[in-house]
């Protein structure tokens, strides 16, 4: 059975770092409000976010749910059906956009600088630094 999980320990603060590295993700037209329904094909469990992506705008895959971002204290959480986590977006989605938005936040730092971003990959780990 599918539903709707939240992940409340991974926020994004900023809303438009988030829309940045959403478009980075591949998802260019997120619709921003304010409480939009999610659609599901689960009707039981309706839920709403203040950052959605639908379904059906979504290329190249078969969603069975909107992709929410709600608004919280800390910032903005992940609302997502949990079979797309794991069949078609990938379980680590979240861990991804995590990265694109931490990278979005560093080249807006290098601007403000004016200097450059610096990218090296160590391993597993994506290290970047600002040089000016």
């Amino acid at each position: 059975m599918s539903k709707y999980m939240t992940f409340e320990s991974q926020s994004f603060p900023n809303r438009e770092l988030l829309l940045e590295a959403l478009a980075e993700c591949g998802f260019a037209s997120p619709t921003v409000g304010t409480e939009i329904p999610l659609q599901g094909w689960d009707k039981r469990d309706p839920q709403t976010a203040d950052i959605v992506i639908r379904r059906h705008e979504i290329r190249g895959r078969a969603l069975l749910g909107d992709i929410g971002f709600r608004r919280t204290a800390k910032g903005y959480t992940a609302v997502i059906d949990d079979m797309d986590l794991s069949f078609c977006l990938g379980k680590d989605f979240i861990v991804r956009l995590q990265n694109s938005y931490h990278e979005a936040a560093a080249r807006k730092m290098a601007k403000r600088l004016g200097g450059t971003l610096i990218k090296e990959r160590i391993g597993k780990t994506l290290k970047i630094r600002i040089k000016y």
